[in-house]
């Protein structure tokens, strides 16, 4: 029997149940679907922190942020860091990635300065951090968007986390350079007079963090990463397993989905999230910082930040979040046809997941960042194994992790896991799964590296217990009875037993997961 080859398909910002196979029943998303219904659709899959960079680090590390360093946007993956890649790589795959990446930053935009403590001196560069290398310089650069704008046929040291074939997509929306930037170039004589609101065409009704683009549907970034999958695909053959990523930009803000996909969707037809009218203001039992997100929000709407919505802005902006979506859909569906053509689809195992969710209408907010509602921390998973029919079409109530995609990609390939990867087999049925740990640094270190705004989560497969940094409160839910995150019971002495043993998890948890990659001499 062949070694087994992988195509993972990845989204940016998609919440669970922004698919027809997880219950939506207006979102059409046949080729997602055929994919669940022939493998195992997991239903309780988690980030390991809820945004971009860090929950990509871990997916491809199998290692919790404060693991492998990626705490936050803008910190970059180690080069040293091992990634499944790197492992499968050593053993004969041949690796490919298309599409959004986010292991490096994405802008040149300097890391503020950090305190030092007590007074006395301030300390020579060299020392001044308790950590010599600080992830920056040659190697680390290899990410930013500007550069690729300015120098689009710049090329990407190799192998790049392990990947030996990489075409980039950086950016969002219709806003996307990387390799994509000479690709687009090359088909257009002016594409920037297509780019962003400023070129948009007319739209009837304008909302906030959308615009109607220019770009056609054949030039667009999804159509971009198909291709580019597809190529690689075509250059595959049975003399070497492989693994390829494929990762669309979309459906992350801003939402400019392309030609017909831009009112695929009639507005009206969306449902609005069951906690739409329960804002985050009134959750009892917040401290106060808990709210500086959506705070944010409001003061710049154009921003990263949560912003409050109308339910008119709502139902548009899922509409448009459902026309991106349908256009990823189509692209996993060409994918799958070429993997099919060339013989390649009855030993090739397909997965399909996003590294976070978007609150799109919980709580009356959209975007990301904040709190760790279900809309950001669960995300889509499936994995269809063609070699595993009796399982085609099941759904999986087994707690699963980010962390967890590196060991459970290894150990199917045949391979031990290296030391200090952290995550656990989700398809071994004969441990019980662990429960998730979810790290946050909070928003406020986008403005004081040093600021005491972490949040950090435990999910069990009946409630969600999630503490705030330097306050004394904290939320925790019953997700059996309130799936929708209604009703904060932290300070009902009627849970005080329950919320106390959650607490105690959380700590063996944290104990659980500490850093053991070093490894020590017997003779030390």
């Amino acid at each position: 029997m062949p070694r087994p080859n992988y195509v993972i398909f990845m989204t940016d910002q998609q919440r669970a149940d922004h698919l027809g196979c997880y219950g939506n029943d207006v979102l059409r998303t046949p080729n997602i679907d055929a994919l669940a219904a022939g493998g195992l659709r997991f239903k309780r899959f988690y980030v390991a922190n809820p945004i971009c960079q860090p929950n990509r680090a871990a997916l491809f590390t199998g290692q919790m942020p404060s693991v492998n360093g990626v705490r936050q946007n803008g910190i970059p993956l180690d080069l040293d860091s091992i990634t499944f890649a790197d492992v499968l790589r050593e053993n004969g795959y041949r690796t490919g990635y298309i599409g959004k990446a986010h292991f490096q930053n994405v802008t040149a935009i300097p890391a503020p300065e950090r305190r030092q403590q007590g007074e006395g001196q301030p300390l020579a560069e060299g020392v001044k951090h308790s950590l010599r290398r600080q992830r920056t310089g040659p190697g680390y650069d290899c990410e930013v968007r500007q550069r690729w704008a300015e120098d689009p046929h710049r090329e990407t040291p190799l192998p790049y986390y392990g990947f030996d074939h990489v075409r980039l997509c950086i950016g969002h929306g219709d806003q996307v350079e990387g390799h994509y930037t000479a690709w687009l170039r090359d088909r257009h004589p002016n594409p920037e007079s297509l780019r962003g609101p400023d070129n948009a065409l007319p739209d009837d009704h304008p909302t906030v963090q959308s615009w109607r683009t220019a770009v056609p549907e054949e030039l667009y970034p999804t159509r971009y990463v198909q291709e580019q999958a597809c190529d690689f695909l075509q250059r595959q053959s049975d003399d070497a397993p492989f693994v390829l990523i494929v990762s669309f930009p979309d459906p992350h803000h801003p939402f400019t989905p392309p030609g017909r996909y831009w009112d695929l969707y009639d507005p009206a037809d969306v449902q609005l999230p069951a906690s739409f009218h329960h804002p985050v203001d009134g959750i009892k039992g917040l401290p106060p910082r808990a709210l500086t997100p959506y705070i944010w929000g409001q003061a710049n709407r154009d921003s990263h930040w949560p912003i409050t919505v109308t339910e008119d802005e709502t139902r548009r902006l899922i509409a448009r979040n459902y026309g991106a979506i349908a256009m990823v859909d189509d692209a996993v569906g060409a994918v799958m046809d070429c993997l099919k053509a060339q013989g390649l689809d009855d030993n090739t195992v397909v997965a399909y997941t996003s590294d976070h969710g978007d609150y799109m209408g919980d709580h009356g907010s959209l975007l990301k960042l904040g709190l760790h509602f279900q809309s950001v921390t669960r995300v889509p998973f499936i994995w269809r194994d063609p070699t595993n029919a009796e399982r085609a079409g099941q759904c999986c109530t087994r707690l699963a992790s980010a962390i967890d995609l590196a060991p459970t990609i290894l150990q199917h390939a045949g391979l031990r896991v290296p030391v200090g990867m952290q995550g656990q087999n989700f398809l071994d049925q004969s441990s019980p799964a662990a429960s998730v740990l979810i790290e946050d640094p909070g928003i406020e270190v986008f403005a004081d590296a040093d600021a005491d705004s972490g949040i950090f989560t435990l999910v069990t497969q009946s409630w969600r217990l999630s503490l705030f940094e330097d306050h004394g409160d904290g939320e925790l839910y019953n997700l059996v009875e309130d799936p929708h995150e209604l009703n904060n019971l932290w300070n009902d002495r009627g849970f005080a037993n329950i919320r106390a043993s959650l607490e105690h998890q959380l700590l063996r948890r944290l104990i659980e997961l500490r850093d053991k990659r070093l490894v020590a001499s017997a003779r030390a």
